[in-house]
C-alpha cells in the first residue's frame, strides 16, 4: 500500500520541529508516538518514514564522517525488521499406531496455565490421566464434548467432572463433533482423531499442531462462543 504523501509530509514535520533543537525529549516522544502508531496503522510505509527521518538527521550533520555515520546508520536500521516475527512451528502426525495419541499427551504435558479442549467424547485413559494430571499441576483445564457420548460405556468425562474439571456439553440432538484443544492461548491440536483407544488401534486418523496466530487464534474465539453457549455438566 503506498503512502498517502500529505500524511507523510504532516509526520515528518512534527519530526522537523522535534529537531528544531537538536534534542528529542521525552515529551515530545510521548506526543510522536501516537502520531507514528496511527500512521502505520493506516497502511503508512513506516520504512520510508524511517528514511526520511534519517534523512532529516543528515541535513543537520557538517563533517563528512558524520554524514556517513548517518548513510549507515541508515542501512543497518533497514535490515531490522519493524517487530520480532514469530517462528511458526507446525507439526503433523498420522494413526493407526503411536504418533497420534503420543502428540496429544505432550500437547497437554506442555500446557502450563490453560487448557481448552473440545472433543466429541474421552474414552483413552492415557489421555485422561494427562488432563488430570494437568489439573492438578494447576493448569486451569477445561472442557466440552458432545452430551449422548457421556452414555458411552467408555467414557472418562464423568472421572474428569469429579476430578474437579469443568464440563460444559452440547443441548442439541445433533453432535458436538469438534476435536481441537487450545493450549495457554499459543498452540492449538486439531485433526480428525477421537481421543478414544480405537482411533490408536485402528483407524486412519490425523493430528495437526501449530502455534499460527492466524490459526490459534480462531479456535480459541471459537471456544470461548461454545463455552458460553453450552451448558454445564451434572453428573
Amino acid at each position: 500500500m503506498s503512502t498517502p504523501a500529505a500524511d507523510l509530509d504532516v509526520l515528518l514535520d512534527r519530526f522537523r520541529q522535534a529537531l528544531s533543537d537538536i534534542s528529542l525529549s521525552e515529551a515530545e516522544a510521548r506526543q510522536l508516538r501516537p502520531h507514528v502508531l496511527a500512521f502505520g496503522q493506516q497502511g503508512g510505509d513506516l520504512a520510508q518514514l524511517r528514511r526520511q527521518v534519517f534523512q532529516l538527521a543528515k541535513t543537520q550533520t557538517e563533517t563528512p564522517l558524520d554524514k556517513a555515520i548517518i548513510t549507515w546508520l541508515t542501512g543497518a536500521t533497514a535490515l531490522l525488521p519493524a517487530e520480532a516475527t514469530p517462528i511458526t512451528q507446525t507439526e503433523v502426525h498420522f494413526s493407526p499406531g503411536e504418533a497420534c495419541i503420543g502428540a496429544i499427551r505432550r500437547f497437554i504435558n506442555q500446557a502450563e496455565r490453560t487448557l481448552d479442549v473440545c472433543v466429541f467424547t474421552v474414552a483413552d485413559d492415557r489421555l485422561t490421566e494427562a488432563l488430570l494430571a494437568a489439573h492438578r499441576r494447576g493448569v486451569r483445564v477445561r472442557l466440552l464434548t458432545d452430551n449422548d457420548k457421556l452414555f458411552d460405556g467408555g467414557s472418562d468425562v464423568r472421572q474428569l467432572h469429579q476430578a474437579g474439571i469443568p464440563v460444559r456439553t452440547d443441548r442439541t440432538e445433533y453432535h458436538m463433533h469438534h476435536k481441537f484443544a487450545v493450549a495457554d492461548d499459543a498452540l492449538v491440536l486439531t485433526g480428525s482423531y477421537n481421543w478414544t483407544r480405537s482411533a490408536a488401534r485402528y483407524n486412519l486418523e490425523n493430528v495437526l499442531i501449530t502455534n499460527d496466530p492466524a490459526a490459534v487464534r480462531p479456535y480459541a474465539q471459537a471456544f470461548g462462543k461454545l463455552w458460553a453457549e453450552m451448558q454445564a455438566f451434572e453428573a
